[in-house]
């Protein structure tokens, strides 16, 4: 072909079908001597057209994450195509369309030399295969492997979450059931716990009602004692006060006996010194110098005593005295000394004395406060007591009455004792009607007794029912105080109002035990009290009756006696009269000497028979009397024992009042407590709601948290993965950069050795060409054989390069895997809370990764571009060089 056949070559290269000459050898596709002349280079299927379409192409894919064959920057890579300037104008043939990779080709033999000559461009070029291509099945088939058990780990990990959330569920149902049932529990119980609120509000209000009573006798106790201390205080002034004056009087005589001491010193000294004048100016001088020391050392001892002054406020009449004592001494040097002494001594005297006030002030302070708890103690004892002496008066003014009466009565009993023979009869049948009554009486008792018995069993079996009824409150409390310790087991603060309360409820069993125990005694106590009130009415009932019947008595003998004392007044008379009649008689039976009994002496003897008779009735009926009188001993001796009895009832019921008044004290004062203790109980129950309420609100947040902290995980998970990923494709395609960069370097320095060696083929083409002009075609045809060879060895290397490329993809996926589960296994036993800062650190140092990874891209870029645009530039010249230097061959 001529030199026109490059063009055509070219368009038929365009189109995929390479151009057929006769008397050639050219391969079929596919087969193992794909020959391209002169060069051995592979030609793109495109021109120039397609590199930038290509760019694009293989940008896309390798975005969507196809596998890239290893070349430089496809861009910068346009396809060079030589012209053809053989003999015969045959174009190279392109390899095979399945390869699809492009390979730097050279000539390394010794008979490339003259095929090189028929050689036009060596380039690389960057195809991306597709997915259904043979060679990408086995990388199809271990990334769908890793892809699959990585979905089925996946699922594996979801139906594990499945059922986890399924129990968690499941549990948080049975939870609600549970506290949905405690709920109605603690309404039940919080609803009995009101209505025992009501019943202790009441008792609260008799107990407020007493304490106020208590608190204005405390407060009129308080106005007594604090007057009599006010008292006490002025008392204890005034003795202070004289004390005081004592001893400035005994002071001032000592000072005044001083002066006086020293007044007859200096007169002597003003007689001796008359003679001895200079040595006294002298000695005036010295001393005026002292003085002036001395009036210096005043002056501190003035800023002391003024200091002293604020001290002690209570010394302020002797700071002045010693001031005064002091603007004496300032024209008396001897006498300073003496008053220092004596400030000294008076400021001593006023400390002891303040130290024993303050001694006497807190003994009087202990000695107040013993005097006050036994004022206290002896005022309740004097309420006891007053209360005993009122109730002492009344009885006493009572046994009084009873005793004047019987006094008169017995007086009236002894004046009319010997009148009452008469009245035996009546006597005795109002003795049986008596006793039919006492009869009658203890009947009455008897069913009395049987329906107090009847009603003592009716006492006791409600005791024991309200004994149950406790038990039962205290399981309620027990179960109430399981449950609330239930609840507060979450935090060290419930463990500690747990305990409190715990130490509570055994403290209010305690008290109500106590209370109960309490409650017991004194409901025997107004058992017993009852008991005695009933006997106490039973016997003054039969008091009152024995009194209305001695009454009647008493009626009945003073008109039997003054029946009596007429009838014997009229008996005497008629005794006399007989006595009379019977001297008569017996005169004038002397006088006659015989009996003779007239109808008055028949009449006087039937008298006398009946008098006999009616002295034997009075016999009979004193005797009678005297039965009754020591059965009324009898019964007054019984009344005297049963008031003795009543007595000590009465001193028994006395002491058991004291003893309620104060177990009323007590219980008072155990339902204050009590109520204190109800009150903690309330702030404590509101506490547990609060810390309930913080409780969940924590809960929530925790959960919130956590899922919070899950999904940042999992984003933050999914971008270290995609950072992951994307170093790695960033290190793949800065190794294949970095490979393209050495294959250009290494292409670069072929090419410049091929330009050598075209030069030296040029040289030796034109010194042979002359000489060996006739040899052409058998060269030829030797150089092309040797072409074939040399193109079937680079073929098997393609494919081993081929081979190593599909094992290094199907490396990559197993990698890949290997990264995955390395990274899965690391975070599961390195697993620890991540933070927000920990991922921020992370992802700086990737994305600081990625910057340097994309730098040391741009920097390869940029240096590939260099090389590339430096090996189209040689290929040019080549170009223009092989074409200058076969057209004067040809020619």
């Amino acid at each position: 072909m001529e030199g026109g056949g490059s063009e055509g070559g070219g368009e038929e290269e365009r189109k995929g079908t390479p151009p057929q000459e006769e008397g050639k050898y050219v391969e079929q596709p596919g087969g193992p001597g794909e020959a391209a002349e002169d060069s051995g280079v592979t030609v793109l299927p495109g021109q120039e057209g397609g590199s930038a379409e290509q760019s694009d192409r293989e940008q896309a894919e390798a975005g969507a994450g196809y596998p890239v064959s290893q070349s430089g920057n496809s861009g910068t890579g346009a396809a060079f195509n030589p012209a053809s300037n053989s003999d015969n104008g045959t174009m190279p043939l392109p390899p095979h369309p399945s390869l699809h990779l492009s390979v730097p080709l050279s000539d390394s033999d010794a008979d490339g030399l003259r095929s090189a000559a028929d050689e036009g461009d060596e380039e690389d070029e960057l195809i991306v295969l597709d997915p259904e291509h043979p060679l990408m099945r086995r990388f199809q088939t271990a990334l769908r492997n890793h892809l699959h058990k990585q979905l089925e780990r996946l699922n594996m990990e979801l139906r594990e979450k499945m059922a986890i959330e399924r129990s968690e569920s499941d549990h948080r149902e049975e939870l609600g059931v549970e506290l949905y049932g405690v709920q109605q529990e603690l309404a039940r119980l919080q609803a009995c716990l009101e209505g025992r609120h009501e019943t202790n509000a009441q008792a609260a209000a008799q107990r407020r009602q007493a304490q106020d009573q208590l608190e204005g006798v405390r407060s009129q106790y308080r106005t007594t004692a604090i007057q009599a201390g006010k008292q006490r205080s002025h008392v204890s002034q005034l003795q202070s006060e004289v004390e005081n004056l004592a001893l400035r009087l005994f002071y001032m005589q000592e000072v005044n006996a001083d002066l006086r001491s020293d007044i007859t010193a200096m007169k002597n000294a003003s007689r001796k010194a008359y003679s001895e004048k200079t040595q006294a100016e002298e000695q005036k001088h010295k001393q005026d110098l002292y003085v002036e020391r001395l009036t210096k050392h005043m002056e501190r001892l003035t800023e002391q005593i003024a200091l002293y002054k604020v001290q002690t406020i209570a010394q302020s009449e002797e700071t002045q005295a010693a001031k005064e004592a002091l603007s004496e001494a300032q024209m008396e040097m001897d006498s300073l000394g003496m008053e220092r002494k004596q400030l000294l001594q008076q400021w001593n005297s006023s400390l002891v004395g303040m130290r024993r006030r303050d001694d006497a002030y807190t003994a009087m302070l202990e000695a107040l406060r013993a005097a006050t708890h036994q004022v206290r103690s002896l005022d309740t004892e004097i309420e006891g007591f007053k209360k005993s002496i009122t109730q002492e008066g009344e009885r006493n003014e009572l046994l009084t009455v009873l005793l004047n009466r019987t006094q008169l009565d017995s007086a009236t009993s002894r004046k009319l004792i010997s009148h009452s023979h008469s009245q035996q009869e009546a006597l005795q049948v109002q003795y049986s009607i008596y006793m039919r009554t006492l009869q009658e009486t203890e009947q009455t008792l008897q069913r009395v007794n049987t329906e107090c018995g009847v009603r003592q069993v009716e006492v006791s079996s409600l005791r024991k029912q309200t004994e149950k009824e406790w038990v039962r409150r205290i399981e309620l409390e027990d179960r109430i105080m399981s449950k609330m310790q239930e609840h507060l087991t979450h935090d060290k603060a419930t463990k500690y109002s747990r305990r409190l309360t715990d130490k509570m409820a055994a403290h209010k069993r305690e008290k109500e035990t106590q209370l109960s125990r309490l409650e017991n005694e004194m409901a025997a106590v107004t058992l017993e009290s009852s008991d005695l009130t009933l006997r106490l009415e039973g016997l003054a009932r039969t008091l009152a009756s024995l009194e209305t019947e001695m009454s009647r008595r008493n009626e009945l003998l003073g008109a039997s006696e003054a029946r009596i004392t007429k009838r014997v007044t009229v008996i005497e008379r008629k005794q006399a009269t007989i006595n009379v009649y019977n001297k008569k008689i017996e005169q004038l039976v002397a006088s006659t000497g015989h009996e003779d009994l007239g109808p008055l002496e028949i009449q006087a003897s039937t008298l006398t028979k009946q008098l006999e008779g009616v002295g034997g009735e009075i016999k009979e009926q004193q005797q009678l009397w005297l039965r009754q009188q020591g059965e009324l001993v009898r019964l007054t001796q019984e009344k005297q024992a049963r008031s003795a009895a009543l007595l000590t009832l009465q001193t028994q019921f006395t002491i058991l009042q004291q003893r309620k008044v104060r177990t009323e004290s007590e219980i008072q004062q155990e339902q204050r407590e009590q109520a204190e203790l109800e009150r903690h109980m309330k702030e404590l129950m509101a506490d547990m709601l609060k810390l309930n309420s913080l409780l969940s609100e924590n809960r929530h947040l925790h959960q919130a948290l956590e899922q919070g902290n899950v999904v940042m995980e999992t984003d933050f998970l999914h971008r270290l993965k995609e950072a992951e990923r994307n170093s790695i494709e960033t290190q793949m395609k800065l190794e294949r950069i970095q490979e393209e960069k050495d294959r250009l370097f290494n292409s670069l320095v072929e090419s410049e050795r091929q330009i050598m060696l075209w030069e030296k083929k040029t040289q030796l083409v034109r010194e042979t060409r002359s000489a060996v002009d006739s040899e052409v075609g058998q060269g030829d045809i030797r150089t092309m054989r040797a072409e074939i060879h040399r193109m079937e060895v680079r073929y098997g290397q393609l494919m081993k390069q081929q081979e190593r490329l599909l094992r290094e993809m199907e490396g990559v996926v197993a990698r890949r895997e290997t990264i995955v589960m390395r990274s899965e296994a690391q975070a599961r036993t390195d697993r620890k809370q991540p933070t927000h800062t920990d991922f921020h650190g992370i992802l700086q140092g990737l994305r600081r990764k990625i910057l340097d990874t994309q730098k040391v891209g741009v920097w390869v870029g940029g240096s590939v571009g260099v090389l590339v645009g430096v090996r189209s530039c040689v290929y040019v010249q080549y170009a223009q060089y092989q074409s200058k230097v076969w057209t004067p061959t040809h020619s």
